[in-house]
C-alpha cells in the first residue's frame, strides 16, 4: 500500500468519525429539543432560522435528514472504507 493510499484511508477514518459522531449529536439534539436553529451569513447580516416539528414538520424533517442524517451516513461509510483500506 502506498504512503498516499494510507494516509487517505487515515484522514478517512478521522474525519469520517468527526462527521459520524456530529451528524449523530445533531440527530439526537434534534429529536430531543423538537427543534433545529441554525445560522448563516457574517455580521449584520447573519440570519437564524429555526425549524420547529410543530410548526414547520416538512423543514423540520429535511434538516433533520441533510444535517444530521447525511454526515452520519457519509461519515460511517468513510469510517468503513478507511478501516477496510488500512487493514488489507
Amino acid at each position: 500500500m502506498s504512503m498516499f493510499r494510507a494516509g487517505l484511508a487515515v484522514a478517512a477514518l478521522l474525519i469520517g468519525a468527526i462527521a459520524a459522531f456530529l451528524g449523530t449529536v445533531i440527530i439526537f439534539s434534534a429529536l430531543k429539543s423538537g427543534s433545529i436553529q441554525f445560522s448563516y451569513g457574517l455580521g449584520a447580516a447573519a440570519v437564524t432560522e429555526t425549524a420547529s416539528r410543530a410548526t414547520d414538520a416538512a423543514q423540520y424533517w429535511r434538516l433533520v435528514a441533510e444535517l444530521g442524517l447525511a454526515p452520519a451516513i457519509v461519515g460511517a461509510l468513510a469510517v468503513g472504507w478507511g478501516w477496510r483500506t488500512i487493514n488489507r
